[in-house]
């Protein structure tokens, strides 16, 4: 009886580790992952009169944003309000809210800022707003 029961012990702590070792694999995996999240704001005003049409974002977000972002991410259409130091005055045009988040890496960040000079460029902004924070993600 001695080896039966040494058998069954044997198993038994074998079942133990691999539960054990499951079910921290399970919690490690589900754990929240520490990250940026990076949020853009485009407005859609040009200065010297018009806006960027639906047609230019697509192409900007295509050509640009998503070869940046290319995990994805999510635009949000809003309204902001900013004041325009030249002029003197508040405005409030309609913008787009680009949200990415990213593990820290100086070199996405850069991306980031290109993203921010082009769009500037391309269609004569003052600025790109950018806002970032530390974030705990899970999925």
């Amino acid at each position: 009886m001695m080896p039966e029961t040494n058998l069954k012990e044997n198993l038994l702590n074998k079942l133990m580790r691999f539960t054990t070792a499951l079910l921290l694999f399970f919690l490690l995996s589900c754990s929240p992952q520490r990250m940026i999240e990076t949020n853009l704001y485009f407005g859609q005003s040009i200065p010297s009169g018009g806006m960027v049409t639906e047609t230019e974002w697509k192409q900007f977000k295509e050509n640009y944003i998503n070869k940046v972002f290319k995990e994805g991410n999510t635009v949000i259409n809003a309204t902001g309000s900013w004041f325009d130091p030249d002029n003197h005055k508040m405005i409030t045009e309609p913008a787009y809210l680009v949200i990415y988040d990213y593990k820290p890496s100086t070199h996405i960040s850069k991306q980031i800022d290109s993203l921010r000079y082009w769009y500037k460029k391309l269609f004569q902004q003052q600025s790109v707003l950018r806002v970032d924070k530390k974030v705990k993600l899970s999925f």
